[in-house]
């Protein structure tokens, strides 16, 4: 089997959830990495026993390096992005592609000057739990869609005991970057990236954002909280529109519901590969609708997936294959085909994600600018 060089730049929090998935990709392997702070390279090289790289220019130069893939902070996704466009490299950057639309779009036009890709995360739209839910749009399990709920409620986060998690490699989760860019930046994606691959690209968005809970607990306190809510309500064509929630104040739900003529589908767990996907009918009669007041309606049919999710299971072990779109970005470029994460789908997704965040930017109910071309689903569903 071929197998494709990479390099990871940036070996905070995220970089262990990405190096525990390498063993699930026999057609990658790890060439060596890096990061600009040395104890943090220190550490992460050593738990895992790769090859650190002395500078960034070091590890762009990689000859053996066929795609960067850059881990860094948000706010360094579109330099570092860049940078590696400029040492000639192909790119699969973490969520989002840049911050804004603008730089989104200058990052994809330098891409295809230079004759190189890029491609972003999230990449749960090719794990099996999505790709099961949109086979079954397709098939019409529930007749014409109509509607969508997705709900990427994460707690009360700062709340939490987060001081205290901690990766395999030892880096605490970067509270302050998280809280600073925003939960509608780090998690929107999720939703936003499936929601586009069945319906299309999104026409209009009229978004709310708001900063609730100004005090997160850090010390010191925080120079420019971001909104820690979101609400958008996203119109497809043909009608589709959906109403994409985002919070780290608000009770765990990260449900993903897509309601049609004839029934609703609905995944438990948009973080989970394996979270079954269930179908239920609409409730019509008089019991049917007794029961859905009081009981929440009659339990739900499970449906096959569309395969068996090949992730292990057990705790600290994770629900999410974080490289699948590092190895579907390598597969496009050996097959010389689209990759079904690529840069325009990235900047779409970086729009609409910027939309929600930031809605005094556009005017309300604005027209989305971006599109891209129509996304297939993986072959196996």
């Amino acid at each position: 089997m071929q197998r494709t060089g990479v390099v990871f730049v940036g070996c905070g929090f995220v970089a262990d959830s990405y190096r525990q998935c390498l063993g699930l990709h026999e057609g990658l392997r790890l060439v060596g990495v890096f990061d600009r702070d040395p104890e943090r390279l220190a550490a992460y090289a050593g738990y895992w026993g790769d090859r650190a790289y002395r500078s960034l220019d070091e590890a762009l130069a990689e000859p053996e390096a066929g795609i960067v893939v850059n881990l860094t902070s948000v706010e360094c996704h579109f330099e570092v992005t860049r940078a590696a466009l400029r040492a000639g490299r192909h790119v699969y950057t973490e969520k989002p592609l840049a911050l804004t639309r603008a730089q989104a779009a200058l990052l994809r036009d330098e891409a295809k000057a230079a004759g190189r890709r890029i491609a972003a995360a999230p990449c749960n739209l090719l794990g099996e739990s999505a790709q099961t839910l949109w086979r079954a749009v397709r098939e019409g399990r529930i007749g014409t869609p109509r509607l969508v709920y997705a709900e990427i409620d994460d707690g009360m986060v700062h709340k939490a005991a987060y001081r205290h998690w901690i990766s395999r490699s030892g880096r605490p989760w970067p509270a302050r970057d998280e809280f600073e860019i925003g939960c509608t930046f780090e998690h929107a994606g999720y939703a936003l990236t499936l929601l586009a691959a069945m319906f299309g690209p999104a026409r209009r968005v009229t978004a709310f954002a708001k900063l609730i809970a100004p005090d997160k607990g850090t010390r010191p306190p925080l120079a420019h909280p971001a909104p820690d809510f979101s609400v958008g309500l996203i119109e497809f064509d043909d009608g589709v529109v959906a109403r994409l929630t985002n919070s780290i104040v608000a009770p765990y739900d990260h449900r993903f519901r897509v309601i049609g003529d004839d029934g609703c589908l609905e995944i438990c767990e948009l973080w989970d590969y394996a979270s079954p996907v269930r179908w239920r009918r609409p409730a019509t009669s008089r019991l049917a609708r007794f029961a859905e007041r009081r009981f929440g309606g009659f339990p739900p049919a499970k449906l096959s997936p569309a395969r068996k999710c090949p992730l292990p299971r057990g705790r600290g072990r994770p629900t999410m294959d974080f490289l699948r779109g590092v190895a579907e970005l390598a597969q496009a470029i050996r097959d010389d085909r689209p990759c079904r994460l690529d840069a325009d789908f990235a900047v779409h997704v970086a729009e609409v994600t910027e939309r929600l965040q930031h809605p005094e930017r556009f005017p309300p109910g604005g027209a989305v600018d971006s599109a891209f071309a129509p996304i297939s689903p993986m072959p196996w569903a």
